[in-house]
Order: C-alpha cells, then sequence, then structure tokens
C-alpha cells in the first residue's frame, strides 16, 4: 500500500512541505533510474529435447532433463567450439559458488570442483575422443552435431548434452540419475541454480557471438 510521501512518513509536515518533499523524492527516484542499468536477463530459452540427440542413451534411467536454447549465427560451427564457447567463460561469480557449494556437500560425499578446476582451459584444437576430459567433465560422446559430457558419482551420475541442428539453433541439455535419497535431495536443492546458470551460460555466449 502506497504512502503520502508527506503526511505517512511525517506527521509533522504540513500539506504544503509535504508536496515540496514528494516532488524532491520523484526527483531523486527519476535520477536514479536514469542511471541504473537494467538487469539483463538470459536469452535462452526453455525447449524440448531434439529428437536427434543421443542424450536419452546415455544414462540408464533419466530422473530429470532439461533443455535450452538460442538461435546459431554459425551452424556449421565444431560442436567443440560451442562447448568452448559456453563452458570456457565461467563468471567469477559462477566460480565461487561452484566451489563453495563444493565446500558444503563435501561431508556427504559429493564430488566437487577446486578453483584449479575450473581453472582448466579447452583445448578447441584438440581432437577429443571419447573417455578425455574435456574441461571439467569426461567425454563420453562424440558426434557431428553433439558432444555429451558428464560424470558419475556414488549419488547421482548427470550428462550434458551440447546439440547443433540445422533450424539452425543450439540445445544445451542436461540429465541426471540420481542413485539414492542423498541424489534427490541434492538435485532438488540446486536445481534452481541449475536452471538459471545453464540459461545464463547459454545466453551469454550467444549474446557475445560465440555461437
Amino acid at each position: 500500500m502506497s504512502r503520502d510521501p508527506g503526511f505517512g512518513l511525517y506527521p509533522h509536515v504540513s500539506k504544503r512541505g509535504a508536496d515540496a518533499r514528494g516532488v524532491e523524492v520523484q526527483r531523486k527516484k527519476s535520477k536514479f533510474e536514469a542511471g541504473r542499468v537494467p538487469c539483463q536477463m538470459p536469452n535462452a530459452t526453455r525447449c524440448q529435447l531434439p529428437p536427434g540427440s543421443r542424450l536419452r542413451d546415455s544414462l540408464r534411467r533419466i530422473d530429470y532433463l532439461d533443455s535450452f536454447e538460442v538461435p546459431s549465427r554459425t551452424p556449421e560451427q565444431d560442436v567443440v567450439l560451442i562447448y568452448a564457447a559456453a563452458f570456457g567463460h565461467l563468471p567469477k561469480g559462477f566460480k565461487r559458488l561452484l566451489v563453495l557449494r563444493s565446500h558444503l556437500v563435501k561431508p556427504f560425499g559429493i564430488a566437487g570442483v577446486s578453483y584449479a578446476d575450473l581453472a582448466r582451459s579447452i583445448d578447441i584444437g584438440r581432437n577429443y575422443a571419447v573417455g578425455d576430459r574435456i574441461g571439467r567433465w569426461t567425454l563420453f560422446a562424440k558426434h557431428q552435431d553433439e558432444l555429451i559430457t558428464g560424470a558419475n558419482d556414488r549419488h547421482l551420475d548427470f550428462r550434458v548434452s551440447v546439440f547443433r541442428d540445422a533450424r539452425p539453433r543450439i540445445v544445451l541439455s542436461t540429465a541426471v540419475m540420481t542413485h539414492n535419497t542423498l541424489g534427490r535431495a541434492y538435485l532438488a536443492t540446486i536445481l534452481p541454480l541449475h536452471r538459471f546458470g545453464v540459461a545464463k551460460l547459454l545466453g551469454d555466449a550467444s549474446a557475445a557471438g560465440r555461437i
């Protein structure tokens, strides 16, 4: 409920003084809003897993699945380049959150990351083979139009797919298979941050012209 700029907050102020104070407050507010930088939301949008993706075959069972897409400016771009464009440019704030999360979940036996892990570069000139480490994760599948990485843990296994199709667009998908109650609880806890983070990484890569 809005309050009168004079009588609600300053009961001792006269009507004329209240009006003057209200104008002053409004001017300050307008100056602040004019100089404020608007918050940029990710331009990646939720979508369905592309029919041509092999992600569903990468796990024995899928307990969680999501996909985000952005238009592709370079339809023939190599999938390793696309992967590096998204995951090779983590904002500092993301890195801090990932390391903090790792410290918090370590007592429960959930694998985490260090700053050294996050600093590991993705060699875009390397000919990666299944089983190689690409950035922080293991390469599970490599095709002309799709790259699938991920990791296995005693609480959950996950896979990440970067898929390029002919629309043209880039689709980033995540699939998770949980193994126990702790894995399910952990997944439920991190999903809001996961969804925002994936959309932001993909959106930032698109906005920067890397994909």
